[in-house]
């Protein structure tokens, strides 16, 4: 067949690629010879390229949610993917650098790693490799660490959360690359959980208050609203048989209050969940009874609400996920999946189990 008549020969006539054109066969003969990490960045080539490596390696990629970030039990046990749709862990290695740290934050393929020796956080792209130095907060050991968006985007800020419950902003386009102290949270006994919703900082603390700052620096002054008051007395009292957990997610422009209430008396276990949306317009806190097409995935690292798709197989819709410590009291070495249709509790069992002293996180990246 004549040039002319060969779009690809055409193409590199003009000083075009013929990558796009290779034959899926090939592609796949190339995948196979490939690292995980290098599938992903075959998605980056072009649109058949990305085509052809979803067909070929969706369900063995550790950045396909949802995945569970949890480290193995020993002494020297490593970071590892837990995988809802393959029920094991994946084949999947971190590098020896991010295995020696402890993950306190998430977004996208970035993770935020902690080295409580070194007092230092480092993100780190997973896909990519890429490393962001960030400066020293001003609390140590950090609970939680939130990014409003990846490192590489303009105007991201950083939020962290001290054991303590002490709250500090980082906006590197206004503060300069430093930490500015904005709550200590004293008065409400400290604070549980934190999360971006419509360009403020939202943090509930231990008495039931919820707290939202200006997610900006550049006004001088965190401004500050309550969204939601502390529990009253009779609900402390209905509290207090259970132990609890309190959860912030923001929820497709919703924020959402989830709170898990569980209570252990030697082989009885109770669980419940209770989960709360704001209405900004009344200002006021609705039960919610169910969630249609969507699940929650809850942590004291890292919270999200997915869509219940046939994209995210092993997900089940109107369910709350939870993986913390705790759950080993209840059932050792498992997820807890909460039903909000018939209020009842069912467990993933993680095979070769994971270790109780590191918080397990949710990792939900997007590689698209």
């Amino acid at each position: 067949m004549s040039s002319s008549q060969n779009p690809a020969r055409r193409q590199l006539a003009a000083g075009q690629s013929a990558w796009p054109d290779l034959p899926p066969e090939l592609l796949e003969s190339i995948l196979l010879r490939l690292e995980p990490l290098d599938h992903v960045a075959v998605r980056l080539v072009c649109s058949s390229w990305r085509s052809c490596a979803r067909a070929w390696v969706s369900a063995d990629l550790p950045f396909e949610a949802p995945r569970l970030l949890l480290r193995r039990p020993g002494s020297c046990g490593s970071l590892a993917f837990f995988s809802l749709r393959r029920l094991e862990i994946l084949p999947y290695a971190l590098p020896d650098r991010l295995n020696a740290g402890r993950c306190c934050g998430q977004i996208g393929c970035w993770l935020a790693m902690a080295f409580d020796d070194e007092r230092a956080i480092e993100l780190r792209n997973l896909f990519s490799g890429e490393s962001v130095a960030m400066p020293r907060p001003p609390v140590f050991p950090v609970a939680k660490i939130m990014l409003s968006a990846p490192p590489t985007s303009l105007g991201w800020v950083a939020a962290v959360m001290g054991n303590s419950g002490t709250l500090a902003l980082l906006q590197p386009d206004v503060s300069g690359g430093a930490w500015i102290s904005i709550a200590a949270g004293a008065e409400h006994g400290g604070f549980r959980d934190m999360a971006f919703w419509r360009g403020r900082l939202c943090a509930v603390g231990y008495d039931g208050t919820v707290l939202a700052y200006r997610a900006d620096l550049r006004a001088r002054v965190a401004v500050v609203s309550e969204l939601r008051e502390k529990d009253g007395a009779h609900q402390r009292n209905l509290l207090r048989r259970w132990r609890r957990r309190t959860y912030l997610v923001e929820s497709e422009g919703e924020l959402l209050l989830v709170r898990k209430l569980y209570g252990v008396d030697g082989d009885w276990v109770e669980v419940d969940v209770e989960v709360h949306r704001f209405r900004p317009e009344e200002c006021k806190w609705e039960e919610v009874e169910e969630l249609p097409g969507r699940a929650v995935f809850v942590g004291a690292v890292a919270s999200v609400s997915v869509l219940a798709t046939a994209a995210l197989p092993g997900v089940r819709e109107n369910c709350v996920y939870f993986a913390r410590r705790e759950v080993d009291m209840i059932v050792p070495q498992a997820i807890g999946v909460y039903s909000l249709g018939d209020f009842e509790t069912s467990v993933v069992a993680i095979a070769g189990g994971h270790s109780a002293d590191v918080e397990p996180v949710w990792i939900i990246p997007s590689v698209a």
